[in-house]
């Protein structure tokens, strides 16, 4: 039972972090698999939740160049 559970809940993050990619909202989960697997280094933190979604709001909104494919 618990490795059915697992692997349910492994399918609803996969589902979420598909639909936040379709609708351009940023991704926690994503971004924390990355920086470990490419930044991480000891006396390095990764940013916070809050802190990761302010960056992506503001490289969303504040840059001022198109943030549109057509």
């Amino acid at each position: 039972m618990r490795k059915r559970w697992r692997t349910i809940k492994k399918s609803l993050r996969q589902i979420s972090s598909i639909i936040k990619t379709i609708f351009g909202m940023p991704d926690y989960d994503r971004y924390l698999q990355h920086w470990y697997q490419t930044h991480a280094k000891p006396g390095y933190f990764p940013m916070t939740e809050r802190e990761y979604y302010i960056y992506a709001l503001r490289e969303r909104y504040e840059k001022g160049g198109v943030t549109r494919c057509c």
